[in-house]
């Protein structure tokens, strides 16, 4: 998931008779995932898996709350995969514990 995916992205509205989230909550903490994404701000996974948004009344401009849900979803693992460290590289000479081997037979 990229900033310009997150910028890019755009909700329904509820179905009839359903409320939604308040549209300018999601659109603002929207910039603030494309910003985490882009690395320039220090929002973490868990802010986005608890934010919470005002539901809106019926027939309020609000956004489909399962849609926003999915892609707050989405955009948490993205941040996980972001900030997860990557394994550090093998050292060349370096001895595998006893036990293991590598894929296809070699050592």
């Amino acid at each position: 998931m990229t900033p310009d995916e997150v910028r890019a992205i755009a909700f329904g509205k509820p179905r009839f008779a359903r409320r939604g989230y308040d549209e300018d909550q999601v659109d603002a903490f929207l910039d603030l995932i494309a910003e985490a994404l882009a690395g320039r701000n220090i929002l973490t996974p868990d802010d986005i898996h608890y934010v919470e948004f005002t539901i809106m009344p019926l027939g309020a401009r609000s956004y489909d709350q399962a849609q926003v849900d999915l892609f707050l979803d989405e955009a948490e693992e993205a941040l996980v995969r972001l900030r997860k460290p990557p394994p550090p590289p093998p050292v060349a000479g370096e001895r595998r514990p006893e036990g293991t081997r590598k894929w296809f037979g070699r050592s």
